[in-house]
């Protein structure tokens, strides 16, 4: 269990510090310079969090939630996002929005639940790695303190639909012997892979840069007779300066 904590929090360390240290280099905010109807919305306006248009980048992690029985390592399974978001505000309160970004789902699994071990290594494990593209539409519900330069409080409820244009199966074989020790890695594109659609619906609750996400597939997928969990829970950086 501690072992598993431990590429918890390292996993997520990492995922914040890239985030982090893009952040940086995001595009800039450019406040409005017009006075805006704050009940209306209308008429044209200028980029910024709080005017009729506005989008951004963003990079995300989610782990999956163990619901079902299933065989996926903890630290070694989850979704990684990078990509672009837009919204439209319809009135003060309430956005629409769309979403595209690259999305990496990696599925570490138990080596001796799909495979027979081999005596002469040490350690061995397999991942199903998928990358795809992924779009998104969703409405936000906003609660205050946002201004031209933080988006504030905000709720997005939506769903998403993704398309996995390659799958590759990886194996690492650890070997430690009398004689030698090393690491064996192989990687194999598998371009006759059955799932390649995945979809679902999701939640976010936000705070200007950091989301909590939420999402839940209703995808079908199974691998050796063995299903991932549909559940995922992650966290979000929103990138932009202010």
């Amino acid at each position: 269990m501690a072992g598993r904590l431990k590429i918890l929090l390292r996993t997520i360390c990492l995922t914040m510090t890239i985030a982090l240290a893009t952040i940086a280099s995001a595009q800039r905010v450019r406040p409005s310079t017009a006075v805006i109807d704050k009940e209306k919305y209308a008429g044209p306006t200028q980029w910024s969090c709080v005017d009729k248009h506005y989008g951004y980048y963003f990079i995300s992690y989610a782990m999956p939630i163990p619901i079902t029985e299933n065989i996926e390592l903890e630290g070694k399974s989850g979704k990684f996002r990078v990509g672009y978001m837009y919204r439209y505000k319809i009135a003060k309160p309430f956005d629409i929005g769309l979403g595209i970004n690259y999305l990496r789902q990696s599925t570490g699994f138990i080596y001796d639940s799909i495979a027979m071990p081999m005596p002469s290594f040490k350690k061995q494990t397999f991942s199903k790695i998928e990358h795809s593209v992924e779009c998104a539409a969703f409405m936000r519900f906003n609660f205050g303190k946002s201004d031209f330069r933080h988006l504030g409080w905000h709720i997005d409820i939506g769903a998403s639909y993704s398309y996995d244009f390659a799958s590759i199966n990886k194996t690492v074989n650890i070997y430690d012997n009398n004689s030698s020790h090393g690491k064996i890695k192989n990687k194999i594109r598998d371009k006759k892979a059955p799932y390649r659609h995945d979809y679902g619906i999701f939640a976010r609750i936000g705070w200007n840069y950091i989301a909590l996400t939420c999402e839940y597939s209703f995808a079908d997928w199974d691998y050796c007779g063995y299903e991932r969990s549909p559940l995922m829970l992650g966290l979000q950086i929103n990138m932009y300066t202010r």
